[in-house]
């Protein structure tokens, strides 16, 4: 876990771009700020609600495909949800989102993919406590964000601490392996959370 100062985002640089899933370097702010332009009560999605999903975490779970991605790792199998154009993607309500959840049955949990789900924190987090409280769902994230190099001073924090897993870093393809459970390179770490705290490794 960095420093308390590391943590600081006015003592680090907000422009560098990681290449890689460096554990101990500088804040990623510059991959989650500005959060994607879109209108409050919204989020934009870069396809459909996938419902019986058994690759994106345990039991059978719904999937939110979310627009706009500053990694853009070699390799990606998503190059398409790259973009923020806002003429690219859905740009639909989160009342909407919710409505079309309620209406699946037999799922576990949900799982947002993207795309960088780390791009819509305040749509996702809204949607991720509908899922706990009123579903009664566990709630996973993929990110191509480092955990230790997320800011923990804005919304982006508020939105770690709601889910119960992470799955973090970017893919690199160098480090690509098939075998791995839910993920799709060596780097890239599932996360079990309480309060945005690290509980456990996998």
């Amino acid at each position: 876990m960095p420093a308390k100062e590391d943590l600081d985002p006015n003592t680090v640089s907000k422009t560098r771009k990681p290449a890689d899933g460096d554990r101990t370097g500088e804040l990623q702010i510059s991959l989650c700020r500005p959060q994607l332009d879109v209108p409050d009560g919204y989020i934009r999605l870069s396809g459909d609600l996938e419902r019986d999903s058994i690759v994106n975490g345990p039991g059978l779970r719904a999937v939110l495909w979310t627009q706009g991605c500053r990694q853009h790792c070699p390799g990606c199998q998503n190059p398409e949800t790259w973009t923020e154009d806002p003429t690219v993607g859905a740009t639909v309500s989160v009342e909407k989102v919710k409505e079309e959840l309620r209406k699946l049955k037999g799922q576990s949990g949900i799982t947002f993919c993207g795309g960088e789900p780390m791009l819509q924190c305040k749509a996702l987090l809204e949607i991720a406590k509908f899922c706990h409280e009123e579903l009664g769902w566990n709630v996973w994230s993929f990110t191509g964000l480092v955990y230790e190099r997320i800011p923990r001073d804005g919304i982006e924090w508020e939105f770690i601490k709601e889910l119960d897993a992470l799955i973090d870093g970017p893919f690199i393809q160098s480090q690509r392996d098939l075998t791995l459970k839910f993920r799709g390179s060596r780097n890239q770490r599932i996360l079990h959370l309480k309060n945005g705290e690290i509980e456990s490794v996998e």
